[in-house]
């Protein structure tokens, strides 16, 4: 059982009352996962939803070839799988731990119950749900009105907001393969993409580390890289 100041701070329980925390915190499991292993894969049956202690997921769905093509990084205090309405409704996405990480999570029976009985979780979870759509819809415009640079200046401040430290270093946490994929492109065109972003001084690389040089010409480029303007 968990205490009510281990969840109190994530987003999906704000504005709660304490009753309703401690009737959470006493059905909420912490699960531990290695790092590489896979908390859910796309077909099987969403019956938790879980929350971020520590750690990075990557969340994905698989080609008809059995391909996993990078969705969405999840990190600290953010809220992945939610349950699906109907029982049997599988999901679409699969989930994998990309470091050691700490989940919490909540059975799918417990959490209808308290989504039926409490205005504010009910709300909690439409603003969640709401959110995640934005970033999906923000996504997909990004693969269909910037070129290549403008995609990569745009996924790397995007990066540079979830993951990046005081300095603007990015800690890359996935393959190059990956980070392709999630911009709709091959390794060869993301390496050109990355050096022209170097040459252009707005970015270095070493190893996995990405340090953002100048963050407003970063900014500029995700703006001004439209497919019209190619």
């Amino acid at each position: 059982m968990l205490k009510v100041e281990q969840i109190r701070n994530y987003p999906l329980f704000e504005g709660l009352n304490e009753a309703e925390l401690a009737r959470l915190a006493k059905v909420m499991v912490k699960r531990s996962f290695a790092k590489d292993a896979y908390i859910f894969y796309p077909g099987s049956p969403g019956i938790n939803v879980y929350l971020i202690e520590s750690g990075l997921v990557r969340l994905f769905f698989s080609t008809a070839g059995g391909q996993e093509v990078l969705l969405n990084l999840i990190s600290p205090l953010e809220v992945f799988g939610l349950p699906t309405l109907q029982g049997d409704q599988l999901r679409v996405l699969g989930a994998v731990a990309l470091l050691p990480s700490v989940f919490l999570s909540i059975g799918r029976e417990d959490f209808f119950q308290m989504l039926g009985s409490s205005a504010q979780f009910a709300k909690n979870v439409y603003l969640e749900l709401s959110t995640s759509s934005r970033k999906l819809l923000l996504h997909i415009r990004t693969l269909a009105t910037l070129n290549l640079n403008g995609r990569l200046a745009t996924m790397l401040l995007r990066l540079a907001g979830k993951s990046a430290d005081q300095d603007h270093i990015i800690h890359l946490p996935i393959s190059q393969e990956d980070f392709a994929g999630w911009l709709g492109a091959s390794r060869g065109r993301l390496n050109q993409a990355m050096k022209l972003l170097v040459q252009m001084n707005l970015i270095s690389i070493e190893g996995q580390n990405i340090s953002i040089l100048d963050y407003p010409g970063l900014v500029r480029m995700s703006e001004e890289q439209t497919l019209e303007k190619v």
